[in-house]
């Protein structure tokens, strides 16, 4: 059974396709069955995350490819144990697993000049790229900034900022994860809200669904449990730790692993759905964007969307009626 992309007529003269997660973490991973059904089409798909990761240590702990001293490729095995590196035990994974020296491109935590300044670097070394597919695990990415609860979208939205002044001939925006946002206080009515505003302007174009039956996403999940289930441990996604039990079945307060410190949840069917979005409108429809496109450090971009914040009208929270 194939993930049933409704992007295809947009990737169909596409040959060099990057998958960058958008907002940090374990975003990349939420990208991984779109990875491996391109893969399998033929496609050549690189992967790339805007990250967490603390990039100087990742040159004691493993051998990464450096193109910038704030672009490092995570690739090969990890030498020594470390709690938080997801991309670099996700590249061991392709090595041990599945005999594949896949680097997982790692875009240090900046502003969004330097960020937009990497990705042309890495194109530049991959030859040229024709399409970048984002990828947000959770909704938040497709918040405007006037919402009460508009969840850790500043991240989502350097991101953003940067591809959006690439030139690339297809930049897509894709959520996953409808409902995981419970720590980020995220409005969920607000995102429906957003997404219908966006089909309205002819920027929605389709959902799939993950299945349990389907390569793609056994693929992900096995990628997953590998890099948690480290044996000295390894911090854990709160946002695919609820997808992927979901996908298998779970509903309500279901908890993957005995985590205490994760809020109450509704696991539910919704969280299995993918949701495709042309960039360009969600950026189009984002307030903060144009505040923050000359930005060099997070912490500055940041503080201007501080500021922003406390001058606009915020939606107030609204519950769903169902």
């Amino acid at each position: 059974m194939q993930l049933n992309l409704p992007i295809l007529h947009r990737l169909e003269d596409c040959e060099s396709i990057l998958i960058a997660g958008a907002g940090g973490g374990f975003d990349v991973f939420a990208g991984l069955p779109i990875y491996y059904t391109l893969h399998e089409m033929g496609k050549g798909v690189h992967l790339a995350n805007y990250s967490f990761t603390d990039l100087p240590i990742t040159r004691v702990i493993s051998d990464p490819e450096v193109l910038t001293e704030s672009l490092f490729g995570a690739r090969g095995r990890v030498k020594k144990d470390f709690q938080y590196y997801p991309e670099g035990y996700l590249a061991q994974w392709f090595w041990l697993e599945h005999a594949d020296d896949v680097a997982v491109w790692m875009f240090e935590k900046t502003g969004v000049l330097p960020l937009q300044k990497n990705y042309e670097k890495l194109m530049a070394h991959l030859g040229g790229v024709d399409a970048i597919i984002m990828i947000d695990g959770g909704v938040d990415s497709l918040m405007r900034g006037d919402e009460t609860g508009a969840g850790t979208m500043l991240e989502d939205s350097i991101t953003l900022a940067a591809v959006d002044a690439l030139d690339v001939p297809v930049k897509l925006m894709v959520s996953v994860g409808f409902g995981t946002e419970v720590e980020e206080s995220v409005c969920h009515y607000h995102a429906l809200e957003n997404m219908a505003a966006l089909a309205k302007m002819g920027a929605f174009l389709g959902s799939c669904a993950l299945t349990p039956q389907m390569e793609a996403f056994q693929f992900y999940e096995a990628a997953c449990r590998y890099v948690w289930e480290q044996p000295t441990g390894h911090h854990r996604s709160h946002i695919s730790t609820r997808i992927i039990p979901a996908v298998n079945g779970e509903f309500g307060n279901y908890r993957m692993y005995d985590d205490s410190r994760l809020s109450p949840h509704l696991l539910s069917p919704l969280m299995s759905l993918y949701w495709f979005f042309e960039a360009d409108a969600v950026v189009q429809r984002n307030l903060i964007i144009d505040t923050i496109r000359q930005t060099e450090t997070f912490h500055e971009a940041l503080k201007i969307v501080m500021r922003l914040r406390e001058k606009l009208n915020a939606r107030p929270r609204k519950q769903l009626p169902y």
